[in-house]
């Protein structure tokens, strides 16, 4: 995204904004309940979308110094992420190649991991570099002799791991070409001055994708967020635009109506919207005029009606005082409470009808294009057929 871009999505909500129109699918779509429900169906999802695809694991403030770690478990496989003392951020199984077991737990900061159960010892680079009583293993460590790699790109400050290891054993990823052209609006955002604040998983009754699904629709703002959000954002209208299986829905803000009457040298996307994007499969990435949210869902236990979102919220600075850290925990409570006490409640009783035999089918309208863009392009991800072309906002 460029300059010109920027003012032409502001010029495209005004002009939504003073014709009282959004965005628009060129026809309505019907997606099958089976898509949320059906194990089968499930396990292939869990297959080709969180483990055959790369996922965002984060941002690169979150190893902010060599030996900065993280572990992973959401995608169903462990996953150790540590900045190496040469400052290269590497991934792997956080599986010790003796008898299994995690090398680590949480986060934090080391320049090895000591397997807790007999000590075997990796150095930050994922190398094996102590075995306890060496001398018994004689010629079986042969191809164990470090943490299997895994691939990981490290790039416009977000971080990308592939969850399966390469055939090769390569750890390095090539992230643009499943970008499909997200590339300049992730440059755009200069996410690798953001600083980490804080994380929040929550735990819900339902299937991942209508996790995702909250996002991808302005149509319920007006109903259900009519008293949270009233003179926060405006009500059923946003820009919408593809980027392969990925795409950006923007919001307007109430504060859009004082644009008209501010000079356009000071038109600011950021602070007039709130933006969505819809990295493909599973994660949701949102600037927030201040600061930038992530928001990863995942399904659990293997079950098509389980599944967790977390949120991280990166802010411009360190918070230095107390009232700056209130500030910013007031902007993570607000996001988590309206989305886990407005829209997952109402998304748990979605869950609950799509096994009451109600209908085989529910359908998302030609102001829903987002959605329609999501569902169809995770059909076509999984093999699955796909009536007609992929969805385009009208011309507007």
């Amino acid at each position: 995204m460029d300059r010109a871009k920027e003012l032409g999505i502001l010029k495209a909500l005004l002009h939504y904004n003073e014709t009282g129109t959004t965005a628009m699918a060129e026809a309505p779509w019907e997606n099958a309940v089976s898509a949320y429900m059906c194990p089968d169906r499930h396990r292939l999802e869990e297959e080709k979308l969180i483990r055959g695809r790369p996922v965002v694991m984060g941002m690169s403030c979150d190893w902010p110094e060599n030996g900065s770690y993280r572990t992973d478990d959401f995608t169903g496989v462990p996953i150790l992420i540590v900045r190496g003392r040469d400052g290269r951020l590497r991934a792997f199984l956080n599986v010790c190649r003796h008898r299994g077991a995690k090398v680590t737990e949480g986060c934090g900061k080391a320049r090895s991991f000591r397997c807790p159960y007999h000590a075997w010892v990796y150095a930050d680079d994922g190398a094996l570099r102590a075995v306890p009583e060496q001398h018994a293993f004689e010629g079986a460590l042969d191809g164990r002799q470090g943490l299997t790699p895994l691939p990981l790109a490290e790039k416009y400050g977000m971080v990308w791991v592939l969850p399966t290891p390469a055939a090769d054993g390569s750890c390095d990823l090539d992230i643009d070409p499943w970008l499909c052209g997200l590339e300049a609006d992730l440059k755009f955002w200069k996410l690798d001055t953001y600083h980490f604040h804080s994380r929040h998983a929550h735990y819900e009754d339902m299937n991942y994708k209508l996790l995702v699904d909250t996002f991808l629709e302005g149509y319920h703002f007006g109903f259900l967020h009519a008293d949270t959000l009233r003179g926060v954002l405006k009500p059923h209208m946003n820009h919408f635009e593809t980027f392969g299986p990925n795409s950006r829905t923007t919001y307007a803000r109430a504060k859009l109506d004082r644009l008209p009457s501010t000079p356009e040298a000071e038109w600011s996307l950021m602070w007039n919207s709130t933006i969505v994007t819809q990295m493909f499969a599973n994660t949701v990435f949102s600037p927030q005029g201040d600061h930038m949210e992530i928001y990863r869902c995942f399904p659990v236990e293997g079950r098509p009606d389980r599944s967790v979102m977390e949120m991280s919220l990166y802010i411009p600075k360190p918070a230095a005082t107390a009232d700056e850290k209130r500030h910013w925990d007031a902007n993570m409570d607000l996001a988590l409470n309206v989305i886990t006490t407005e829209d997952f409640p109402a998304s748990r009783t979605m869950q609950i009808g799509f096994g009451s035999g109600a209908q085989q089918s529910i359908v998302f309208g030609r102001n829903e294009p987002a959605l329609i863009h999501y569902h169809q392009s995770i059909r076509r991800a999984l093999g699955l057929p796909v009536e007609g072309e992929p969805v385009r906002a009208a011309a507007e």
